[in-house]
């Protein structure tokens, strides 16, 4: 009990310090964490459908399982994706301002929002295809 409040306070400073960075960080971050829950989902996904031979879609109990196993996977990655945001920060600011000068918005939040519609949905369509590509089966 002690560890996972240790561990949950650490996440929550680790997250402070990216904010801090500012909005681009926040983003980095964001982008890290959504290819690495999705990419953590899809292999574990496959992972379990391989070494058990059933479909996990058409078993909620496996697919809880495997939302287990992605949060596990990710939090060990925590510490680089902090890093990775930092450093990609300059380069996601950079991009948020082409975002809102192409797109013509009135500041780097309605950047922000576009970007994460955009791959928010993306991780999304990941996962609901691969679900639905093994539904029925």
């Amino acid at each position: 009990m002690a560890k996972d409040v240790l561990f949950q306070n650490n996440a929550a400073e680790m997250r402070a310090q990216v904010a801090k960075l500012g909005l681009a960080a926040v983003l980095a971050y964001g982008l890290f964490d959504g290819i690495t829950y999705t990419t953590f989902f899809v292999l574990a996904f496959l992972g379990y459908e391989k070494s058990t031979g059933k479909n996990p879609a058409a078993n909620i109990q496996a697919l809880i399982g495997i939302v287990i196993l992605m949060w596990t996977g990710n939090n060990v990655t925590r510490p680089f994706r902090v890093a990775g945001a930092a450093a990609l920060a300059p380069i996601v600011d950079k991009a948020l301002q082409k975002i809102q000068k192409t797109l013509n918005l009135p500041n780097q939040v309605f950047a922000f929002m576009a970007v994460v519609a955009t791959v928010a949905s993306l991780c999304l369509l990941v996962v609901g295809l691969l679900i639905l590509s093994r539904w029925g089966k």
